[in-house]
């Protein structure tokens, strides 16, 4: 899909921005929808995965780098994801591939252009249907660096600059909102007439 901007057109292979910039609108959406941003939740070791909260949910979920434990620091998302298992066996998964995302951070593949940072995750309890639309929408608009299929390539250093206010990210996610409904009502209208 492309989006269309005052300043032009975005594939999906030329996102608008890096997700990391975009973190306080991406924690301000996942908010509206119920998840609970204000309690950080560490992925330091298989302990932080093994919960029972991770065992009995499943949905979206968000991974994202803080290098801090006030509830101020800037978060950085790097991956969007959904699983419609429980998060607990999708984390494991993650922890234990060599490709999985919590293993590359662990072993100091990611980020590699800055130290000091902790993984942690959002959680959202959703449908699978819901939690890919979602995740549908968040892939459309930003470039999470570990999100390999939706971007082309891997990004291996973390984007710490200066994150973005909400309000700059909302006529991009708009755009990008809308973009989906339209595309649903083309199908729709084609497959009526």
């Amino acid at each position: 899909a492309v989006v269309s901007t005052q300043s032009g057109h975005y594939g999906r292979e030329s996102k608008m921005s890096h997700s990391e910039k975009s973190g306080p609108f991406i924690a301000y959406f996942l908010q509206k929808l119920g998840c609970s941003i204000e309690y950080d939740s560490p992925l330091r070791n298989m302990g932080d995965i093994n919960t029972e909260t991770y065992r009995n949910t499943r949905g979206l979920y968000v991974f994202y780098m803080k290098n801090s434990t006030g509830s101020e620091a800037p978060r950085y998302p790097i991956y969007v994801g959904v699983t419609g298992r429980s998060f607990y066996e999708r984390f494991y998964e993650h922890a234990t591939t060599a490709t999985g995302q919590i293993r590359k951070v662990w072993d100091g593949n990611y980020p590699q252009n800055v130290q000091g940072y902790t993984l942690y995750v959002w959680t959202l309890s959703a449908s699978h249907i819901s939690a890919k639309y979602l995740e549908s929408v968040l892939l459309e608009v930003w470039n999470f660096p570990l999100n390999i299929s939706e971007n082309g390539a891997e990004r291996t250093n973390l984007d710490d600059s200066a994150q973005d206010p909400p309000e700059n990210d909302k006529h991009n996610f708009d755009i990008s909102w809308g973009n989906y409904f339209n595309e649903i009502q083309g199908i729709n209208h084609e497959y009526v007439d």
